[in-house]
Parts: C-alpha cells; structure tokens; sequence
C-alpha cells in the first residue's frame, strides 16, 4: 500500500473521530442517548471500518458507553464527574496560571486582552457558546505560555470532558457576570506579573464555575430536562 493511500486513511480515520466527539461535546448527541453504528456513518458521511475505530477511542475516553445488553449510548452528565474534573482542573490550572504570570510576555498580555476582549463582548450579546470558546481559548493559551508539559498534558486528558460539561450548562441559561470578572482579575495578576495572585484567582474562578454548574445540574435534573 503506498504512503498517500495510508495516509488518507489514517486522516480518514481521525476525521471520524474528531468529527463523532465534536457531536458529543456540543450535545448533538445528547447525554444517554442510544445510538446505533448504521445511524452515526449516515450522520457522518463514513464507512463502518473508521467508524468502530472512532467509536472504540471514544469508548476508552468514556465519551460513548457499552451497555451490557450490548447497546451504545452517550456517556452521563453526573454531579459526581464534573465535581471531580473541575476540582482536578482547580489544582493544575492554579499552577499553570502562577507560572503563566511569571513567564508573561508583552505580546502574551496583548493576545489575552484580545481574548479577553472577544469573550467580553459575547457575554454582553448573549452568546453563550462563543463565550465558553473563547474562554477555553484563554485557559488553553495560559498552559501554552506555563511551559509546563506534564502538567498541560495531565489536563488535556480532561479538557474536553470539561468542554462538554461548559457547553451542556450553557445551553440551560446564561452565565453571570461573575465568570467575565473572574477573567479580568486572572489577567490583571498576570499583567502584574503576580503569580501567587493569578494562581488564586485561577482557582477561585474554576470553584466558582464549579459551583455554578452544579446549581445548573440540578435546576436540570428537577425540571426533568435532557
């Protein structure tokens, strides 16, 4: 088999899965929905061969579940995971954002005011899914600028966990004004160049989003909602 040939199928491949995770995380595919193989290669436009591949990645991060009578579904939304994963991520974005702090660059302090900028205006405009985009874009940029690789790759393992969760939230009501000055206090310390203060406000503004989607969770689950 020739490289090109390889290649596209590999490309093929991660297509598949990037695009049946993406689905996942922006709750097309909602939490405990059955879905069926025949159904999602038709949704995604692929054969069955990168498909099961895709589902198989998908089953070892816990995005897609096997039931014992042999069904898939989509994996819970449950209190307990997302207490875990925001705790977890309270503790390694804390250190991230002190190290942030200390490495800051004059550029850097432009690019997060930009960002900063962008999630300010879609939180003014009601737009609840742009502001969870531009707030991971933020976070995503201040592990970039820690240099702390272990640490940023223990976290990617639940970035996108988390992502689901934001945006799952986001679609039951909109975010308070907290979480936009929560960002301004963490880009303040890490103009000052502060990292004791960017670290405590980095953990601060994860607890508090912690709280937040938790009193979400539960509004969602009396009302009976997906």
């Amino acid at each position: 088999m020739n490289t090109s040939v390889m290649r596209t199928r590999r490309l093929s491949k991660d297509n598949t899965y990037f695009a049946l995770k993406q689905k996942i995380i922006d709750s097309e595919l909602r939490p405990d929905q059955v879905v069926h193989e025949e159904n999602l290669a038709a949704l995604l436009g692929v054969s069955r061969t990168p498909l099961r591949e895709a589902i198989q990645r998908l089953e070892n991060e816990e995005f897609l579940v096997r039931q014992p009578n042999g069904r898939l579904k989509v994996a819970s939304v449950t209190m307990k995971e997302v207490e875990e994963i925001f705790l977890i991520r309270s503790m390694l974005e804390g250190y991230i954002a002190k190290n942030a702090a200390i490495n800051a660059t004059d550029k850097d302090i432009h690019n997060l005011t930009k960002m900063i900028e962008k999630m300010k205006q879609s939180f003014q405009l009601g737009d609840n899914q742009d502001f969870v985009s531009y707030g991971f874009e933020f976070h995503d940029y201040l592990s970039e600028m820690s240099e702390l690789k272990t640490f940023v790759s223990i976290l990617n393992h639940l970035r996108d966990h988390s992502l689901r969760y934001c945006r799952f939230v986001s679609m039951h009501g909109d975010w308070n004004t907290q979480a936009d000055e929560e960002h301004n206090l963490i880009l303040q310390m890490i103009v000052d160049r502060n990292g004791d203060g960017a670290e405590k406000a980095m953990q601060d503004h994860i607890l508090s989003s912690l709280s937040s989607a938790l009193e979400r969770l539960k509004g969602i689950q009396v009302n009976g909602e997906d």
